[in-house]
Order: structure tokens, then sequence, then C-alpha cells
């Protein structure tokens, strides 16, 4: 595997990880009116904002890998 592979390949798994930090997001959104208290869904919107974050933060880790 050269350097250029090596690459292409962490870029494509910075990029798989933040869509599925995005799914994680979305799914969490369409159950947070299901569920039964208000502490779980404080908890599940603490775990949509962070998994947004986590999403953004691969999304820009796989965008300046690509640049180097």
């Amino acid at each position: 595997m050269d350097h250029n592979e090596s690459i292409r390949k962490v870029e494509r798994l910075m990029e798989r990880e933040a869509d599925h930090a995005h799914e994680v997001a979305v799914e969490l959104e369409a159950m947070v009116s299901l569920l039964p208290n208000e502490p779980s869904r404080q908890l599940a919107r603490l775990q949509i904002k962070t998994s947004r974050k986590q999403a953004k933060d691969f999304r820009e880790l796989a965008q300046k890998i690509k640049e180097t």
C-alpha cells in the first residue's frame, strides 16, 4: 500500500464515520418525542448535539486529509 492509497483510505474512513454520526443524530431526532420522560429526552438531545459535532469534525478532518 503506497502513501496515496493510505491517505485515501483514511479519508474514506473519516467520511464513513461522519455519515454514521449524522445517521445517529437523525434517528435520535425522530425518537426524542417518543421517549417517556424529560431526563431521557434531554440525554437524547445531548447525544444529538454530540453526534452532529462528531459528524462535522470527521468531515473537516477528511477535508484536511484530502488537501494534504
